[in-house]
């Protein structure tokens, strides 16, 4: 029968931090029926906490003890070790978390702090009457019922033969639940959570996901969709309606930019690594002449790789043992006996550790000891079934160098029938500390830990088109000089149309908003075919002519080597100086160019496969045909199939990165509208400058006096403590006499520094993660505030309030309500032009419902931020 233990990546790769002081530990839960999972653990009625409870959740390992359904609570006094969950939604997998309450601190009531004490997970078995299938696949004479069955058999009749395939069906309905798992493995809603991590490291999202699962798997679910929308036209539609507040309508048109050098002009400056800075995983740096990438600093020790002990206190012996995992297997061990392995440190500092253990039922109950110290207390290692179990080790300060792990035999379960041990691997992964330490990409015994080397990304602005000798495939020069332009001066435009001339269906052509001027950028244009000299150096694929024949470069040529006699350098060109236009092979192979179109005309002859213009929409040719016109509208016809609209699309992207800490201010985003008849309509322009984004994923005790993101402008907190944890802003409010408080953590942004209140637009986003513990407080965004909070307005979860201060207590007007915003959900207030938009995300994408819009609000202050307020009236 399966078993499903605890999925320790959780724990692991999620950095939760888990003090396991009580450990109920091994945690079991194993599926018995369709939709049924039998819970098992190990309380100690000895330890002094005074409450457990097991919680579930579908979605990933509680957060804590609130996330998810709690299912059990328990005292001393009739204590519980088991619970059988029923009703379950088959096919899914459930995870718990054990619970146990600490004692509550004198003098207050209810339970004290709770501490997490074991994990399982297990997967509700679907009902795929696999064993009715048996039954009824089984010869008649094979089953025989105890009583005569006379006619046709309907259904079951002996009972005792069903019961007892139902025990080998179980395990077919096992094995296609499992298979069908499977096939969802990339849906957020079914798949592991070792599947979500693994798809997150994919996107390259980053920080570090949220220990509550539904945020967790909400945040990768939402990134997959931003990366499937990428370059679709519903994706830029989203990425034009967030940065300008408009939206647009996107016309599909065959995309011609298939080169990353003609799609993407990236040129990629990496930041110089530094001391001091914590670098994310993912994340590039330059280093000496080497590019690094940051990786995942945890290491991992194989006990089986550490054999034989350093140390052994037993008549039986340790070994390698292969089954359900690699692990040291002390065998033949009696009570009290011990083992000892050594394993090295690299490098100093603190180290959260987590191990790996077996259990069995021939298993003791063991310590563990490190250098001496003991860390983890009666791990109980019995379990009628051989699996792996995760367990908590705690925090280590270690030294560089060798360090020991003891495992003692102290006991064992009744049920045991021996005091083996088996003990498969720990991680130690470095805390916040030791993750900003020194430790360059090179040169230092953790460098390999920390660092991996990488090729040097292609600079793309630095290639050559060896046809035109140009930087990249594309070409720019000012129409009035035809001077080229240097690499990078391209900036993002838009309203560009097809030029005449030389360069008729390769170019196109705008005027620059800035100077007025008029500029060509053009594709693949006539191949440039100077003199060979041997003076010059050439690369692969340039172009010489050289006595009436031109040559093409098959390698570099350095030494001046001569086309015609040096056959390593030079072969034939397909041109000739009589031919000015590239020959289509060197077309595909260097880029395609914009494919010329023209209008439709009676008097020409048409191929399968041409493209025309014919009023305002595209026709491609399916016949051969002459004075065969297309349709006058988006239709097909004999000769002629629709091939879209008229329109031509040029796709330009802008990417802006914090490296090292330094905000971009140079770097501006501006989208010119034109209406369909090419007129000049608006433009709307966002800057970095302007933007603030704080993800507070570095932890932060107080946020009091913090820098907001890159900004000079920092945190102003009053009303309680506020914090920075796990990605999160949190408070603890301090609470008057009457039970009521006012907590606020407020910025004002540099673009309304110095501004008069609602003389400026801003648009300011936050994501709700959980509810305060009060339910009658409210919580939101605040806006229009001034820095003493004299006046503020809110946009909580269910409606947006007005806020004023006086004698001592705040009143709160109520301006519009609107659908209740729930944990996980993203709301945004956009303010502009005298008009107060509330929206918040809803579906894939962080797509943007308007929930309320208000008319010339009251604007009294220039400080943005949260406030959490109860009590006031």
């Amino acid at each position: 029968m399966a078993v499903y233990g605890l999925d320790f990546y959780a724990q692991a790769k999620y950095g939760i931090d888990i003090p396991v002081q009580y450990s109920v530990e091994p945690v079991t839960a194993v599926p018995t029926a369709p939709g049924t999972v039998h819970l098992h653990w190990s309380p100690s009625k000895e330890d002094d906490w005074t409450l457990l409870r097991l919680v579930r959740n579908p979605l990933g390992l509680p957060g804590d003890a609130t996330d998810g359904d709690v299912l059990l609570e328990s005292g001393h006094d009739g204590l519980t070790a088991s619970y059988l969950d029923t009703n379950l939604t088959q096919g899914r997998l459930y995870y718990y978390s054990v619970f146990v309450a600490t004692p509550p601190d004198p003098g207050t009531t209810g339970p004290g702090t709770w501490i997490r004490a074991g994990n399982t997970a297990a997967l509700a078995v679907g009902d795929h009457r696999y064993a009715e299938r048996m039954y009824h696949l089984m010869p008649r004479a094979y089953r025989t019922a105890l009583h005569e069955v006379t006619g046709y058999e309907d259904g079951i009749t002996n009972q005792t033969l069903f019961t007892f395939l139902k025990i080998l069906g179980f395990q077919y309905d096992t094995i296609k639940t499992e298979l069908d798992l499977r096939t969802r493995i990339h849906d957020q809603r079914y798949s592991t959570l070792t599947q979500t991590q693994h798809t997150a490291e994919s996107l390259g999202v980053e920080p570090a996901l949220s220990p509550r699962p539904a945020l967790r798997r909400t945040r990768v679910h939402n990134a997959t969709a931003t990366a499937r929308a990428k370059g679709s036209p519903d994706g830029l539609r989203r990425i034009i309606r967030d940065l300008t507040g408009w939206d647009a309508t996107i016309d599909n048109t065959p995309n011609l930019l298939v080169d990353q050098d003609q799609s993407g002009l990236w040129h990629p400056t990496l930041q110089d690594w530094k001391p001091g800075i914590r670098y994310a995983e993912g994340e590039y740096v330059q280093y000496g002449a080497a590019v690094y990438k940051s990786k995942g600093s945890s290491r991992t020790y194989g006990a089986a790789q550490l054999l034989p002990p350093v140390a052994i206190s037993s008549q039986g012996r340790v070994r390698r043992q292969s089954y359900m995992g690699e692990r040291a297997f002390a065998e033949d061990f009696k009570l009290g006996d011990s083992f000892t392995l050594e394993f090295d440190v690299a490098t100093a500092g603190e180290y959260d550790a987590y191990g790996i253990y077996t259990t069995s039922h021939d298993f003791a109950i063991w310590d563990t000891e490190l250098d001496g110290t003991k860390v983890n207390t009666g791990f109980g290692g019995y379990s009628p079934y051989v699996m792996p179990v995760g367990v908590s080790l705690g925090r280590w300060t270690l030294t560089a160098g060798k360090h020991r792990l003891r495992f003692v035999s102290t006991g064992k379960n009744d049920t045991s029938t021996g005091y083996q041990m088996g003990v498969n691997q720990w991680t130690i992964t470095p805390t916040g500390t030791l993750r900003a330490a020194d430790v360059p990409p090179q040169g230092h015994p953790d460098s390999a830990l920390f660092w991996s080397q990488e090729p040097t990304p292609r600079d793309w602005a630095l290639e050559r088109n060896p046809l035109t000798l140009d930087p990249s495939t594309w070409m720019l020069f000012k129409d009035a000089t035809l001077g080229r332009l240097p690499t990078g001066s391209l900036g993002i435009q838009t309203g560009a149309t097809a030029v005449e001339g030389p360069y008729s269906g390769t170019s196109l052509t705008f005027t620059a908003p800035e100077d007025g001027q008029s500029y060509t950028l053009s594709s693949v244009a006539n191949a440039q075919i100077r003199p060979w000299t041997p003076t010059t150096d050439y690369t692969l694929g340039n172009l010489v002519t050289y006595q009436d024949t031109t040559w093409e470069a098959i390698a570099s040529v350095t030494d001046g080597q001569e086309p015609g006699h040096s056959p390593a350098h030079w072969r034939p060109s397909l041109m000739t100086t009589n031919r000015a236009t590239p020959d289509s092979s060197l077309i595909t192979s260097y880029g395609i160019p914009l494919r010329p179109l023209h209008d439709w005309t009676p008097n020409t002859p048409y191929q399968p496969g041409d493209l025309v213009i014919h009023g305002r929409y595209r026709y491609q040719a399916v016949l051969a045909s002459t004075a065969t016109p297309p349709s006058t509208g988006p239709h097909d016809n004999r000769a002629w199939s629709y091939a879209g609209p008229n329109t031509d699309i040029i796709t330009a992207s802008a990417y802006a990165r914090f490296a090292d800490g330094k905000p971009l201010p140079d770097l501006a985003v501006d989208v010119w509208w034109y209406g369909d008849q090419s007129d000049y309509l608006t433009w709307s322009s966002r800057a970095t400058a302007a933007a603030v984004l704080d993800r507070f994923d570095s932890h932060r005790t107080t946020l009091s006096g913090a820098p907001v993101s890159t900004t000079p402008t920092s945190w102003i907190t009053g009303g309680g403590t506020w914090s920075a944890q796990e990605g999160a802003a949190r408070l603890a409010p301090a609470t008057a006499p009457d039970g009521t408080y006012c907590a606020y953590a407020l910025f004002e942004p540099p673009p309304l520094s110095g501004t008069a209140p609602g003389s400026q637009p801003f648009t300011v986003s936050a994501t709700f993660v959980s509810r305060p513990a009060d339910p009658t407080a409210h919580q939101g965004v605040a806006l229009s505030a001034k820095p003493d909070l004299a006046s503020f307005t809110l946009a909580a979860r269910d409606g947006l309030y007005r806020a004023w201060l006086a004698s001592g207590k705040y009143t709160l007007t109520k301006l519009g309500t609107y659908p209740e915003v729930k944990d996980g959900e993203r709301i945004t207030v956009c303010y502009e032009k005298g008009q107060l938009v509330v929206k918040k995300s809803a579906g894939d994408g962080y797509q943007m419902t308007d929930l309320l819009t208000l008319k010339n609000p009251e604007m009294t202050g220039t400080y943005l931020g949260f406030v959490e307020i109860k009590g006031q009236t």
